[in-house]
């Protein structure tokens, strides 16, 4: 099952009197004389501390060896639900891919004020009269993936239950009172548009605004006593608990998802008041950016309209059909699970100790399946399980080396990711229990659409595992 290719007719340090002249640069033994000439002194101090790297090495000549045909075990899964941080961006809209399925997400957020207690401007009651309740939400620079350009049906509700304080996952759903009414519930996305707002046309970044009903901000003024006595987030939180806000289904592919700057001062509830008979407006402000809000984005997946193996692996238990085509995709849809059963057998053909000089991990996309405008995943990343705690993913030692070491990012000249595990698979050698199974997804899942078809272990051009390793010989 293992091939190990032996590089004897290559050796790397032969016992000759001058080996460094064996192969490289100074194979050219005919230009040295012109080289030395040309560089003078410097190349000979240069050449004479490079010489003393490895001499005690001579005497002790290495074997280098190298194989891409470990045995790999790798399929496609289920995502587990996602722990969320708290991020800026937040998703919002229905995919409907035509590899990978329907996903769609939805956005909790509650609004906090800038100040407590909340300061309103001393107009009576019967004096009162408000102009407008608007929500806002700032766009991201990307603004969205997917087709925009279709009108979409929107839904906002007020939630019955507090967002937690931690440990939130992307398939938390909430309590909700009901829906709270919209003046214009469908639009249209104008992520890249900047907004002029008002008689003075201020000029604003993109966002989208939705129109609440105006007995919704009346709530707020005849609470306006409670809200004066309210001193600590938590009281607030009680009196009002956020929103939840998500689209209406539709099934047109691609579909649409929106990206969110929550983080933003944009992303706010506004509501404009006055007093009867006078044109001065004033408003009161809620906002979604307060470091101490909480947020998060809930996604729904449906696995059921999917490629027949990508089906085959998720929902019939065929993990065999990992060996030809593997799947990935961002909003916690799929991961692929790998293994490296033979390390055993690996280390019982290698009679003495090995010193690894490098593992890399190598996957290729096939772009034939894809053929869509939502693109492949730029980034993915390579987790693996903690054995101390079965089912909690965490890092390869390789991923904190040096900036641009580990990998992960796709070649798009050769089709491919490539993760450089050299430290992890100099660990499983030395101690196979360690040998834990690796999990491969989409990088920042929470804030991308991002998937991509990889090759599995059987293919032509295969998903495979190069190693280069050192072994001295007696």
């Amino acid at each position: 099952m293992i091939k190990i290719f032996n590089l004897k007719q290559y050796p790397v340090l032969k016992k000759t009197i001058n080996p460094r002249y064996y192969r490289g640069f100074f194979r050219f033994r005919s230009l040295f004389p012109v080289v030395f000439a040309i560089m003078g002194a410097f190349v000979f101090f240069a050449c004479n501390e490079l010489d003393e790297i490895g001499l005690d090495l001579i005497d002790n000549p290495l074997k280098i060896s190298s194989t891409d045909t470990l045995t790999l075990v790798a399929y496609t899964q289920i995502e587990d639900s996602l722990l969320v941080p708290q991020l800026d961006v937040h998703m919002l809209g229905v995919l409907n891919d035509p590899v990978f399925g329907k996903t769609s997400a939805g956005i909790y957020a509650e609004i906090l004020p800038r100040t407590l207690p909340v300061e309103f401007v001393d107009i009576h009651p019967d004096s009162l009269r408000i102009d407008s309740v608007v929500l806002s939400l700032a766009y991201t620079n990307t603004g969205y993936f997917g087709n925009r350009f279709r009108s979409m049906m929107l839904n906002v509700y007020e939630l019955s239950d507090t967002i937690p304080r931690d440990s939130i996952y992307s398939n938390r759903q909430l309590g909700i009172k009901g829906q709270l009414p919209l003046e214009r519930p469908r639009f249209r996305p104008q992520p890249k548009d900047t907004l002029f707002i008002g008689l003075d046309s201020i000029e604003m970044p993109p966002h989208l605004r939705i129109n609440l009903s105006n007995e919704f901000g009346q709530r707020f003024f005849d609470n306006r006593e409670l809200l004066e006595g309210i001193t600590i987030n938590d009281d607030f939180r009680g009196f009002f608990k956020g929103f939840y806000i998500h689209l209406d289904d539709y099934d047109h592919e691609p579909g649409c998802m929106l990206l969110f700057n929550l983080r933003s001062p944009f992303s706010r509830l506004q509501i404009y008041y006055r007093k009867t008979g006078l044109a001065n407006n004033h408003t009161l402000n809620f906002f979604l950016d307060d470091p101490l809000g909480r947020r998060y984005t809930r996604f729904e997946n449906d696995h059921s309209q999917t490629h027949p193996a990508l089906r085959a692996q998720v929902l019939e238990g065929d993990t065999l059909t990992g060996d030809s085509l593997l799947f990935v995709q961002a909003m916690a849809n799929y991961r692929v699970k790998i293994q490296l059963p033979n390390i055993h057998a690996l280390i019982s053909e290698l009679d003495s100790e090995v010193a690894i000089n490098s593992a890399k991990l190598i996957i290729p996309a096939d772009d034939q399946i894809i053929e869509d405008t939502l693109g492949i995943a730029n980034t993915l990343i390579l987790l693996k399980e903690d054995l101390n705690n079965p089912g909690q993913l965490t890092n390869l030692p390789d991923q904190f080396v040096a900036p641009g070491y580990f990998g992960g990012s796709l070649d798009a000249t050769k089709k491919e990711y490539t993760f450089n595990i050299t430290r992890y698979f100099q660990e499983i050698i030395d101690d196979p229990s360690k040998n834990a199974p690796l999990y491969l997804r989409v990088s920042g899942s929470l804030q991308t659409t991002g998937r991509a078809v990889l090759k599995g272990p059987g293919r032509d051009n295969p998903m495979r595992l190069e190693i280069r390793y050192t072994q001295p010989t007696n």
